[in-house]
Formats: structure tokens, sequence, C-alpha cells
């Protein structure tokens, strides 16, 4: 009896160690079968991580193209705003050149307006004072002959008549001398061909006692007055 209970319990006891060691067996398997696994999506991991290593390389070579395309477009904007700022002051210095310029015709057009009227008042007046001239020598009488009982003498031949102001014993025609320190300012400009500032300086600075006044006092360019000093005069 005893016999067959210890010959029952080592059947038990061998029953226990193969069933542990199945199982053990067992999970061992499905242990090599997860490693597997794990092998296989640490490869499937590692090929994404190359993969991904060379699209961000990729990128980072675009992103550098892309940096050096907007470098190349900002240099591109600065050289033509540097260049249309060029293009404007070239532009307003154009426009001021021609603004002065035609300030300057105009005030040139205004003194030939002006010299052409002093002109035409100075012509018409020395018409008058010619009219009014030959009229005079009209209405001057005759000088009656004188009575005497001898013989008459031969008449001495009369003197040619005196000479206008506006013309020599032989007819030719002379201008007649300005007077600096009577003439206005547009008889100096017209008479003289004297510049409007010229002639104003001239009426400023008055009196005059002799020509050479004109540089040192009126300030007149010593070649202006060597060019007119022939056809002015200086009255006291």
């Amino acid at each position: 009896m005893r016999a067959a209970g210890l010959l029952l319990l080592a059947g038990l006891i061998g029953c226990v160690g193969q069933g542990a060691y199945d199982q053990s067996l067992l999970e061992l398997q499905s242990a090599k079968s997860d490693l597997a696994r794990l092998r296989a999506q640490n490869e499937g991991l590692n090929k994404q991580l190359l993969g991904l290593k060379a699209s961000n390389s990729k990128l980072k070579e675009e992103i550098e193209k892309a940096n050096a395309q907007i470098a190349s477009l900002n240099e591109a904007v600065v050289k033509e705003r540097q260049a249309g700022e060029s293009r404007l002051k070239d532009l307003d210095r154009q426009f001021k050149e021609a603004t002065a310029s035609r300030k300057a015709l105009s005030q040139e057009l205004e003194i030939a307006k002006q010299r052409y009227e002093d002109s035409l008042k100075i012509q018409k007046r020395q018409a008058k004072e010619l009219k009014e001239r030959e009229q005079a020598a009209l209405l001057q009488p005759p000088i009656p002959p004188a009575k005497s009982m001898a013989p008459a003498p031969e008449a001495p031949l009369a003197p040619p008549p005196a000479a206008m102001p506006d013309q020599l014993p032989n007819g030719s025609s002379q201008v007649p001398l300005v007077d600096i320190n009577r003439a206005t300012s547009a008889e100096l400009a017209l008479a003289l061909e004297l510049a409007k500032e010229d002639s104003e300086k001239l009426v400023k600075n008055r009196p005059y006692k002799t020509k050479e006044e004109l540089v040192t006092k009126a300030g007149i360019a010593k070649a202006t007055v060597d060019k007119i000093k022939d056809k002015i005069t200086v009255s006291p």
C-alpha cells in the first residue's frame, strides 16, 4: 500500500514536470516569434529612418537653393530700387534745369519786349522832334537884302544850314551821345545795348564825373565800358 502511494506520487511529480516543460517551451517559441516580429519592425523602422534622413537631406538642399534664389531676388530688387532712385533724381534735376531755362527765357523775352517798347517810344519821340524842327525851319522868316545907292557888292555865299543834331554837314547820320547822368534805364539798355542789370546799376550809382567811374563806382565790367565809352557823355 505504501509502495503504491510512492509510485502514484512519483507519477504525479513526473506529470507536473512535463507540463511545465511544455509550457516553458511554448513560451520560448512565443518569445522567439515576438523577437522575430520585433526585429522585422526594427528593420522597417530603420528603413523608414533612412528614408527620412534622405528626405531631410534633400529638403535641406531645396531650402538652400530657395534661400540662394531669395538672396538673388533681394539683390536684384535692391539694384532696381537704386536704379529707380537714380532715374528719379536725374528726372528731378532735368525738371529743375528745364524750369530754370524757362524762367531765364521768360526774363529774356520780357527784356526784349521792354526794349522793343522803349525803342518804339524813342523812335516816336525822335520823329516828333524832327518834325517840329522841320516846321520851325519852314516858319523862320527870310532875311531882307540891305538897300544901298552904291553898287551892291557881290553877296557872300550863304553859310550852309546848321546841321541837325542827328546829322553831320555832309548828310551822313550820327548817333547822338547818351548822357549817363540823365538817360533812363530803358534808354541806356536800348541805345548802349546794355543788360538790364548793368543799366539799373548805372542809374542807381549816379552821378558820375568821369567815364572811369562806371567801373569803380557802378561796378560795370571794364570790357563793357570800353565798348560803350565812345557812345556816352558825362554831363556836370
